[in-house]
């Protein structure tokens, strides 16, 4: 019995060890950490000029999810996701409810090692003062939260938007913003790459200029066009994407190791 309760405790502590181990020279080892991590470093990203000044990110994070170390498949080229925290902010999922819609929303995925954002999906609401991109609008069913069976009370409409520039600079270029995301982590430079979807596009798409306009990137949510970006010095043949989409009410940008379709 003895014996069995050595081992067991053997085992308890190399456990514990292996945990210490495993947070040991992380910037980042609590939920805290991750939501210190995120708030300064969007106040980074707006400081090098990637993001437009009026990005903010108020009060609390509605969720912190922690993501453990994995090795991605052939679908995700094999690349190595580093223990994250993805700190997320809900802006989306407020509209079309009674409830307040905040500026902006967010989910940052902070690197646990070096406290950096290696995925930033960023949304930002239409305000009165936006007019609509087109007359392409979605009906949302109003219901009464406090009727348990969810009657009808109102249909509003809503509208898509083009207020990229509440999320980046008007005048940001792709080769710009893939400059600065370059410098931020540190890499040596980028080439875009033909975008491969066969989900979504019969023929690989070319990349666009690097000197066009972030804003004119194609975004038709239909089709879920993303830019394929190789940073020199990252992992190789592992690429990082970038997308923009419209929603009704509100537009998103991401940036990041990880992407929807990827």
């Amino acid at each position: 019995m003895k014996r069995i309760v050595s081992i067991l405790l053997s085992v308890l502590l190399m456990l514990a060890l292996s945990v210490t181990a495993f947070a040991e020279g992380e910037l980042i080892q609590t939920e805290d950490d991750a939501t210190e991590a995120a708030k300064r470093e969007i106040e980074v990203w707006k400081e090098m000029g990637l993001l437009s000044p009026e990005v903010s990110l108020d009060g609390d994070p509605d969720s912190i999810v922690e993501i453990e170390p994995r090795t991605g498949d052939d679908y995700w080229y094999g690349r190595e996701f580093s223990h994250a925290y993805e700190v997320r902010w809900w802006m989306a999922a407020k509209i079309g409810t009674e409830l307040e819609v905040p500026a902006y929303g967010c989910n940052l995925r902070i690197d646990a090692e070096t406290g950096k954002i290696i995925q930033a999906v960023i949304e930002a609401a239409a305000t009165a003062e936006d007019v609509p991109a087109s007359e392409k609008a979605l009906e949302l069913e109003m219901a009464d939260p406090s009727d348990p069976a969810k009657t009808v009370v109102e249909t509003k409409t809503v509208y898509f938007y083009d207020n990229f520039d509440d999320i980046f600079p008007v005048d940001m270029t792709v080769d710009s913003f893939c400059t600065l995301l370059a410098e931020y982590w540190g890499f040596s430079g980028y080439t875009l790459g033909k975008t491969v979807d066969e989900a979504y596009f019969d023929e690989p798409m070319a990349p666009v200029e690097p000197s066009s306009l972030l804003k004119d990137m194609p975004k038709d949510t239909a089709v879920n066009y993303y830019l394929t970006v190789f940073f020199e010095g990252d992992q190789e043949g592992a690429p990082v994407y970038i997308y923009l989409q419209q929603y009704p009410g509100y537009v998103m940008l991401s940036a990041g190791v990880t992407h929807a379709v990827g």
